[in-house]
């Protein structure tokens, strides 16, 4: 699979981003649009089950996420976060900022 796909599903006061396939440098535009659109959401969840890969520029883009949070007053919440990409994120310490900023990691 090439490229970035990505499934909103909003319920209330949450979105749900599905990413599926390659979160990288030709890619990270693509989750912008769905980011900016956070108007009247308490909790966004970012799921990584259907992710094949991230590089160092999709990781700026979750940090990205993880700052709009705080901007506009929404919980962030990680899911399906596999054992390597768990690992980048603990590495590059992702987890302890979004801890640091009340955002959840399941």
């Amino acid at each position: 699979m090439t490229g970035l796909q990505i499934k909103k599903e909003v319920h209330e006061s949450t979105t749900t981003l599905y990413l599926h396939g390659i979160l990288d440098i030709s890619t990270t535009g693509s989750i912008d649009p769905f980011l900016e659109d956070m108007t009247m959401v308490k909790l966004l969840v970012i799921d990584f089950s259907g992710l094949d890969f991230i590089d160092s520029t999709g990781i700026g883009s979750i940090m990205n996420a993880i700052y709009l949070s705080q901007e506009k007053d929404f919980t962030l919440r990680l899911q399906g976060v596999d054992e390597l990409t768990h690992q980048v994120f603990e590495m590059v310490g992702l987890y302890q900022i979004l801890e640091a900023l009340n955002g959840e990691v399941v």
